[in-house]
């Protein structure tokens, strides 16, 4: 019998396996949904050379999770945020989805996603540092 052992890293393909099992194991042990689809969303602001920030996330059991929403510097304030979130909430409401939720740090952006329509519903605040984990959800119709 051959030894397992635990790696401190994983390799993408590692991790995208990981992944890709646990879902599958959610599709064939989660309650029944009829409106169930999982599909990743992917937006990304860009010229024809340079990548300005994007919007990654997952639309799974009628809901969207928003992982990443990232702008550069050089194109913050300018709206571009606002334009990745309403273009999301676009897609979720065309996907049938009821709700979008994320999370963001104290440091990061809670204020613009407030700003944008989105409550807080729990907050970390344990971390030794004084910086806080607010996740947040947006209702849509």
């Amino acid at each position: 019998m051959k030894k397992i052992i635990i790696k401190r890293e994983a390799t993408e393909r590692e991790s995208e396996y990981i992944r890709e099992k646990l879902t599958d194991y959610n599709l064939l042990t989660a309650p029944p949904n009829q409106e169930y689809i999982y599909k990743n969303i992917n937006l990304v602001l860009r010229d024809d050379k340079n990548i300005f920030g994007g919007l990654l996330g997952k639309i799974y059991r009628a809901c969207l999770h928003i992982d990443t929403l990232w702008i550069s510097k050089s194109k913050r304030g300018l709206g571009y945020g606002k334009q990745l979130l309403d273009e999301a909430e676009n897609i979720a409401m065309n996907e049938k989805c009821t709700f979008i939720h994320l999370d963001t740090f104290s440091f990061q952006a809670p204020e613009f996603y407030q700003m944008n329509g989105y409550e807080v519903y729990g907050v970390l605040d344990q971390y030794s540092d004084g910086v806080k984990r607010y996740y947040l959800k947006k209702v849509i119709e």
